[in-house]
């Protein structure tokens, strides 16, 4: 970005535009990689300042997922390296086939987004609300049995079975987005 008419404004416009775009992406990467939510956090704010501290270096026009995938990817490597001495869970093989399969992947995240929404509207109120409950920040299944008065196993239940019902309708509604 070493145009002459770009501003500081436009610079931070466009790189809030992009990260926006693409954050989820990037989270979902980062957490295919470590694995734990706690530690995409971690990665996932020092990719973004990163992402920021180097923005002067990316190119206009080309792919800012892959960019911010690389970054990401280097970072959960170094946070893997430094926890390598805590224990050891997989080898350096098998964590770069992981990335290589992530970056792989085809980029439909959006179709499957709007799939979802889709699939939970189709839900009753009462399905709705429990995935809703089980899934908001800090939900379990234990919380949610207190709270909508019900055994720990029958909420486990009926969590996995909406679970499965949207699954199988995400994967009909994007197979038949895909033909269409």
């Amino acid at each position: 970005m070493t145009t002459p008419n770009v501003t500081s404004s436009d610079k931070t416009e466009l790189f809030i535009e992009l990260l926006t775009r693409y954050q989820q992406r990037v989270y979902l990467f980062i957490f295919s990689l470590v694995s734990n939510h706690a530690d995409a956090e971690e990665v996932l704010q020092e990719t973004n300042l990163t992402l920021w501290r180097k923005f002067e270096e990316f190119e206009p026009g080309t792919s800012f997922r892959a960019w911010a995938f690389q970054i990401a990817y280097y970072k959960a490597r170094a946070l893997r390296q430094r926890r390598q001495r805590e224990q050891v869970r997989f080898g350096e093989e098998f964590f770069e086939r992981v990335a290589a399969a992530a970056q792989e992947k085809p980029d439909d995240f959006d179709a499957r987004q709007n799939a979802l929404a889709h699939c939970m509207a189709k839900l009753s109120d009462k399905d709705r609300d429990l995935i809703r409950r089980r899934y908001r920040k800090g939900g379990s299944t234990k919380t949610v049995a207190e709270e909508v008065g019900r055994s720990i196993p029958a909420v486990y239940k009926a969590v996995g079975r909406i679970r499965r019902a949207l699954f199988e309708c995400i994967q009909r509604t994007v197979a038949s987005e895909a033909r269409a």
